[in-house]
């Protein structure tokens, strides 16, 4: 089903340039042998650290298609339930409980708890092929495979920049629970370093130190609505990574990372941002429950505490996410999406090597160099976004009236200053498409 969701996305025009169509630009681009955002306009590591995703632009080789991010993304979130499985099996001692913690948490992940779904749903980030890593690399912290664990979290800092948050939690997991507590410092002191690195001195350099567009810090900002992020993650939990805390700090940094943010969206558990710290929750609470045999005979015996769990309940329930099957129906594509498909496909071979600009919505279905996305200024005329001026003026400007219009606040009013404008033409021979050329450009 979660395959299938993905696969009708993309028809029914679900993905948009950002961040979809920006990624897959990225890994075609890179196939071509540039490390290069064609919609940014900068090098694929200006906005967001990510080297780990490159090995993926070896299938767009093969075939060019914005299906291959959302497919990983796709395998990597199907992938969880069995290495949690995995991981309880090591922490448990009876079959039995390994059996029901990894069913609860597996339907946890997969069906309940909206910071793991949501952050499927939404577009894809680098960071959401990172839980099955941050699991596996535990699992090989359990089995003492030091070589394979060094190398898999080596990898987990090129998902994103901020995946440092991983070492740093794994650190304090060490210090404060295990033998390993040398190896934990290290990886405390590393993360940071790595953080800092990348952060401050890598990513800059690749935007030739202009100011960051996608670090926003404001940890003292909104507070009531952060403290109600804290107890949207940790509620489903019943709140124990904090009572068990020396398990919990885990997921300490990753939360931090969110929390520290001036984004509204990083502490909203509605976006992307907890595919990270819904994966550390999740081994917390294995490890939680795995160390406790006896934890819930206490509330079995009090049966004034039982309201408590009512109220959960009640929680639980009030914070669920959109359900798959929700989400599929949502997602089957229309007539008009089918019209706007063959229309860019018949677009799309016409205008091979020349450069174009698009509405958002029509981004992840082009795979070429040449291509920007289209916004408005504040008089309403529509242009190119062009962050490097030196890049040519496109060609052709592609819009789909009916379809989302991210970055044109007023679609209509764009569209009748296109018509008006001495600059374009329209090519009238798209009927559901409107498709603009430049009347001076020759073809």
């Amino acid at each position: 089903m979660y395959l299938v969701i993905t696969i009708l996305k993309y028809y029914s025009f679900r993905w948009n340039v950002w961040d979809v169509g920006n990624y897959s630009n990225k890994l075609y681009n890179i196939s071509q042998g540039r490390f290069y955002s064609s919609y940014l306009g900068s090098h694929n590591w200006a906005d967001h650290f990510t080297p780990s995703m490159s090995p993926l632009a070896i299938l767009y080789l093969w075939i060019p298609s914005t299906h291959w991010v959302t497919l990983a993304k796709t395998i990597a979130f199907l992938s969880v339930p069995p290495l949690i499985f995995q991981i309880c099996r090591e922490s448990f001692q009876e079959k039995e409980q390994a059996w029901i913690v990894t069913f609860i948490l597996g339907a946890a992940w997969m069906l309940f708890y909206a910071p793991a779904l949501n952050s499927y749903y939404y577009e894809f980030q680098p960071s959401a092929l990172a839980p099955p890593f941050i699991l596996y690399a535990f699992l090989c912290f359990q089995r003492k495979q030091w070589f394979v664990f060094w190398i898999v979290m080596i990898v987990l800092l090129g998902f994103k920049e901020h995946l440092g948050a991983v070492w740093i939690g794994f650190g304090c997991y060490m210090v404060l629970t295990t033998p390993f507590k040398k190896t934990g410092f290290f990886l405390i002191v590393a993360g940071i370093i790595a953080i800092y690195l990348i952060m401050f001195q890598v990513m800059p350099f690749f935007r030739n130190y202009e100011a960051s567009w996608s670090m926003v810090i404001g940890p003292f900002q909104d507070i009531q609505a952060k403290l109600i992020y804290l107890f949207k993650i940790l509620i489903p939990f019943a709140f124990l990574p904090v009572i068990h805390w020396r398990f919990g700090i885990m997921a300490g940094p990753a939360i931090g990372v969110n929390l520290i943010s001036a984004n509204t969206g990083m502490y909203s558990t509605s976006y992307h941002y907890d595919d990270m710290s819904a994966t550390l929750l999740i081994l917390t609470m294995i490890l939680i429950l795995s160390s406790k045999n006896n934890m819930f005979e206490p509330w079995k015996k009090r049966k004034d505490r039982q309201w408590l769990i009512v109220v959960w309940g009640v929680c639980i329930l009030s914070l669920l996410p959109s359900s798959p099957m929700r989400e599929l129906y949502a997602a089957i594509p229309k007539q008009s999406h089918w019209d706007y498909r063959n229309e860019l496909l018949k677009f799309d071979q016409f205008s091979q090597g020349e450069s174009i600009a698009v509405q958002t919505a029509l981004g992840a279905h082009f795979n070429r160099t040449g291509i920007m996305a289209v916004t408005d200024d504040i008089s309403g005329n529509c242009a190119p976004m062009r962050h490097d001026l030196k890049v040519k003026k496109p060609k052709y400007l592609v819009f789909a009236n009916k379809l989302n219009h991210y970055l044109i606040n007023d679609l209509e009013q764009c569209l009748k200053r296109m018509n008006l404008s001495n600059d374009f033409e329209k090519l009238t021979e798209y009927k559901h498409l409107q498709i603009y050329k430049l009347i001076y450009s020759k073809k």
